[in-house]
């Protein structure tokens, strides 16, 4: 029995035992049919309206889970703008007790504690060297973590990289548990993950606009993406990847 004031182990115990070890095979076989809710009712159900064509209805649209990417070259400019768009800091506000600047972002997070850490393997990005990168939010720049190829590295631990290995960059989520858990205990573990959902769906609709595919990925060996990625154990762990990149002539929008 855990003790009340252990606002920790219990989330780490369950983060480490729910790596995929034993369903490899789920990432390869066949999509399960999916299933839907209907509730029987007295009432007839209420159609909605068809609602108005707006701008981001229609980059809504144009998002799917890409599976086949061209090797071609990413602008700069390009991945800057779904950094910035998706976790980097979009205003600043005077809201602190103190009087300080308040660094605000386009997702929500818990107790404004923004748990989250991005790190960024990138291939064929004009200006960018191959490599893995980490972003740095207050200057919105990169900083070099390997300064080498490294796409191949991550080939045994992400089980959908035949998929996304001609992306041109895979964002990494990782948390750093306790920013959020030192004030919500266990409860912040769900936070961590909410937040990391929201960082996804910006990062998949900021690469729709410019015409780019995304797919998120869960698959990944935790442990050793982990430590190629040089996170600290049992303090910090990727929650989350996302790859982006050009889609290829063979894939579909639909």
């Amino acid at each position: 029995m855990l003790p009340f004031e252990d606002s920790k182990s219990l989330s780490l115990l369950f983060h480490l035992n729910s790596e995929p070890w034993a369903n490899v095979d789920a990432y390869q076989t066949a999509t399960y049919e999916v299933e839907y809710k209907g509730i029987t009712c007295s009432s007839p159900a209420i159609a909605l309206p068809v609602p108005p064509e707006t701008e981001l209805l229609r980059v809504s649209r144009k998002r799917w889970s890409c599976r086949a990417f061209e090797p071609k070259t990413l602008a700069l400019s390009q991945l800057s703008a779904i950094l910035l768009g998706s976790y980097g800091i979009t205003r600043t506000e005077s809201t602190l007790l103190d009087g300080s600047l308040a660094l605000m972002r386009a997702v929500p997070s818990a107790g404004g504690l923004f748990p989250l850490e991005v790190y960024v393997a990138s291939q064929r990005v004009e200006g960018l060297a191959d490599g893995l990168h980490h972003y740095n939010v207050r200057n919105h720049a990169l900083e070099p973590v390997r300064n080498e190829p490294f796409f191949k590295t991550l080939q045994p631990h992400l089980f959908m990289y035949q998929a996304i290995e001609n992306a041109n960059a895979i964002v990494f989520l990782a948390a750093v548990f306790n920013r959020t858990q030192k004030k919500y205990g266990p409860r912040g573990y769900r936070y961590v993950l909410l937040e990391a959902g929201h960082v996804a769906q910006s990062i998949c609709l900021l690469a729709a606009e410019q015409r780019l595919g995304s797919l998120c990925m869960g698959g990944y060996a935790d442990g050793e993406l982990n430590r190629v990625l040089l996170l600290a154990p049992l303090e910090e762990g990727v929650v989350y990847s996302i790859a982006v990149g050009w889609p290829a002539a063979t894939e579909s929008t639909q």
